[in-house]
């Protein structure tokens, strides 16, 4: 691993540099450290000081000899710790030079106290992380001298938190590169809004705003896999979902201590201040808070080229109102896995409607009785093609009872992890653009995976409720 250390020879820079050696250490890396030296700036009248080149002379010279001790001071066996000297803006440099030199990692240390918090961290290290196309590690105040410690050589504890933004692509990324070059025992956290998520899967019912709640567990632990894949190297892997109420910096950072980590790997916030606005920005809360323990922040995973792999689709969501129109979309759910087997969620919403909010409150108005339930599922049971158990073909009932239709809809898709929804149109002309509007439309816009709307191959087709 190529790692580029920045320096301006001072106590936490030092510290960074040692433990940019111990990484390098690790991974059979080389460091290079790279200290900036400002622009000479010109006087009140425009003119430049006279000694300006003699001065700059000077600054370069004594900069190289500080370079050359500082590598002295980190020679170990087995890493290769060299130098270079550049000038001018220091964000701009430091990431000139990680470019040009290929630099898998960046290192710089954060300056302590909250005075000098926005000044120092704001003006280098942040604004560093949220323009570089590579990982960045902020060593902050308070971090060990060396990050592999002697009871565990070789071997590091890493926290890796997650949310559903491209960065955290970027945070697996960097994770399986360290990996694949030191043993790592990692741990993916994910965090999340308990609102947000009883909405998102259409939960309902009392449900808990601080316990963790199963259901969300099981689908964003299951989102998680998917996202994380398979690890390369050695070491345990483990998976937290933990809600959180208030700052998820500081709940990070905790999580971080209870699991004792030697290293946080997070995404790097968006460069660009709309986006920034619409993302509280984590990364910077934690870059400022964190202390003891070294943070890397990776930039979304880059793909290079055009896209090879076929699109996986296993489990489909075929949606029916029960009428002739929604009923002919099912067998369309069912081809969409006739070539190699798969699951088909086959669902049918009663539409009414639900307390608000309807994860707080119960409510029983409307609902189906027990018989009428059964005489749905029946209905549903059969829309199954007769060749599907042979085309390895597996089919579950759901009857939805509540909400809207299109809501319901892409609420099931998200609870069952559906890869694709297929549903029925209704009709055509001004009929079928306001029942399309209603619901298909809805799901169409709104769903986060793709949509599959069947047309009406009968103009005579009853209508009903999705």
């Amino acid at each position: 691993m190529k790692i580029l250390c920045a320096t301006d020879f001072g106590a936490r820079a030092r510290a960074a540099a040692r433990v940019a050696t111990d990484l390098a250490r690790a991974t059979d890396g080389v460091v290079e450290l790279l200290h900036v030296s400002p622009p000479t700036l010109p006087m009140a009248d425009g003119s430049m000081v006279a000694e300006t080149a003699a001065i700059e002379e000077l600054v370069r010279e004594d900069s190289q000899v500080r370079l050359a001790a500082e590598c002295r001071s980190l020679a170990a066996p087995g890493v290769e710790v060299t130098s270079h000297l550049a000038s001018g803006d220091v964000r701009s440099a430091i990431l000139a030079r990680a470019k040009a030199t290929g630099a898998d990692l960046i290192v710089l240390g954060a300056h302590g106290g909250p005075a000098l918090e926005r000044l120092l961290l704001g003006s280098i290290a942040e604004q560093t992380v949220r323009h570089a196309d590579r990982p960045i590690m902020i060593v902050p105040p308070g971090a060990e001298p060396t990050l592999l410690r002697p009871e565990r050589p070789r071997r590091l504890s890493v926290l890796v938190a997650l949310d559903a933004r491209p960065s955290s692509d970027g945070a697996v990324a960097y994770v399986r590169t360290l990996r694949a070059h030191v043993p790592c025992d990692v741990t993916f956290l994910r965090l999340y809004w308990p609102v947000e998520e009883y909405l998102r899967l259409g939960l309902t019912g009392r449900r808990d705003l601080f316990a963790p709640d199963a259901e969300v567990t099981t689908d964003l632990a299951r989102t998680l896999g998917g996202q994380i894949g398979t690890l390369p190297g050695a070491g345990e892997t483990a998976v937290m979902v933990k809600p959180t109420w208030g700052d998820p910096a500081s709940r990070i950072l905790e999580v971080a201590a209870e699991v004792d980590s030697d290293l946080v790997v997070m995404g790097a916030e968006s460069r660009r201040g709309a986006s920034r606005v619409a993302h509280p920005a984590v990364a910077s809360r934690v870059a400022r808070l964190a202390t003891n323990v070294p943070v890397v922040f990776a930039p979304p995973a880059v793909v290079s080229g055009q896209v090879t792999q076929v699109p996986a689709i296993s489990t489909v969501l075929a949606s029916t109102d029960l009428s002739a129109a929604g009923n002919q979309a099912v067998p369309f759910a069912y081809a969409l896995l006739g070539g190699h087997g798969g699951q088909v969620e086959l669902c049918h919403v009663h539409e009414r409607s639900l307390p608000s909010p309807p994860y707080a409150y119960a409510s029983t108005e409307g609902e189906l009785t027990g018989a009428e339930r059964a005489r749905v599922e029946k209905e549903l049971r059969a829309l199954v093609p007769a060749d599907a158990e042979r085309l390895g073909i597996t089919s579950r009932f759901h009857v939805i009872d509540g909400g809207r239709a299109g809501e319901a809809i892409r609420q099931a898709a998200e609870r069952l992890g559906a890869d694709a929804i297929v549903l029925g149109a209704h009709g055509h002309g001004r009929a079928y653009r306001a029942l399309l509007g209603s619901v298909s439309e809805d799901v169409v816009r709104h769903a986060r995976r793709p949509v599959f709307v069947v047309p009406v191959s009968n103009k005579e087709v009853s209508h009903g409720t999705r």
